[in-house]
């Protein structure tokens, strides 16, 4: 799953594989759950995180781990988490992911209904890294795609309680990406689902503090029957309303007004739990980053819409 340009070793990156889940279980619960299993050089990593949206509490953490990788078919395994596929798939459409770590336990299969999500349009994004240009790395080289129309079947233990998934109340988004795409300045990402049907999922790369419009940035818009847009993110864009995590320092915004102006569109994106950095646990080795679930309302070509979605927050500052 992995492969490196020993030369210069930042050049390729290893296969991202990145779940969003939106449960809502047959007890009428509702809860979010973000996964990210990764192979890298070795060792699997990953984010955990599942939020109550009931009582607004959240668990979960981020951890490097032993594993193991299959170059012949998904079979990707550590003592944390699995994620695999039948042998003879193609690695998309049948999925089975079990994790637990960090109270995070859950297992489910995954079926694509709809048509994939090809972020900027095609699928082929590279933003250059540390010491990478174009010379080196042709753009496209990185290809990014995904699945906003996931069936989910299986269940979800909360509090030591297995609890089955009502798959047709629940939905998921399956995202993968490798090659290279720079965005070790930071970065918040979202996903949103708007109620008029289409998805719109996005970047802004390098925000800080003093100024939360970072470069580049732009959205990918899906809409059901397969048609993509990309989009250029106004100026206008901006995130406010910051807390400092008491664990490492870092600031992270609790609200983003997104401006899209070509599409007379604007959303105002907020993060229902504040606290949401996700971190390793004590005597673990991981990373931070703040994941979280996000709604809100907006105007898309001059109507109101409201929307449900995802918003990830990666802090240097």
């Amino acid at each position: 799953m992995v492969w490196l340009d020993e030369e210069n070793p930042n050049n390729l990156n290893s296969e991202s594989y990145f779940f969003l889940f939106w449960f809502t279980t047959m007890d009428g619960r509702k809860y979010h759950v973000t996964l990210a299993p990764n192979f890298f050089r070795g060792r699997t990593t990953g984010i955990f995180r599942v939020e109550d949206l009931q009582d607004l509490s959240s668990t979960g953490a981020t951890v490097f781990a032993p594993g193991t990788g299959s170059n012949e078919f998904l079979d990707f395994r550590s003592e944390i988490q699995n994620l695999t596929s039948p042998r003879v798939s193609d690695n998309y459409t049948d999925l089975n992911v079990s994790t637990n770590y960090a109270g995070v336990q859950l297992n489910v299969h995954i079926t694509p209904t709809g048509k994939n999500l090809y972020i900027g349009g095609g699928g082929g994004i590279t933003l250059s890294s540390d010491d990478n240009d174009f010379r080196r790395i042709i753009p496209g080289y990185s290809w990014y795609w995904g699945n906003p129309t996931l069936r989910l079947n299986g269940t979800i233990t909360i509090d030591g309680e297995e609890i089955a998934v009502d798959h047709d109340q629940s939905r998921g988004y399956f995202e993968r990406q490798w090659g290279e795409f720079g965005i070790s300045g930071g970065h918040y990402g979202y996903w949103l689902y708007l109620s008029n049907g289409l998805m719109i999922h996005g970047w802004v790369v390098s925000p800080t503090t003093e100024q939360p419009f970072g470069v580049p940035a732009w959205a990918t818009v899906w809409h059901p029957n397969g048609v993509h847009e990309v989009v250029e993110v106004g100026k206008n864009t901006t995130a406010f309303d910051v807390w400092k995590s008491e664990y490492s320092g870092r600031n992270y915004f609790n609200q983003v007004e997104l401006d899209i102006p070509s599409r007379q569109a604007r959303f105002d994106i907020h993060q229902l739990i504040r606290e949401s950095e996700v971190r390793p646990l004590s005597g673990t080795d991981g990373y931070n980053i703040s994941e979280a679930y996000a709604q809100g309302q907006g105007v898309w070509e001059g109507e109101p819409v409201t929307f449900f979605g995802h918003l990830e927050q990666l802090s240097f500052w």
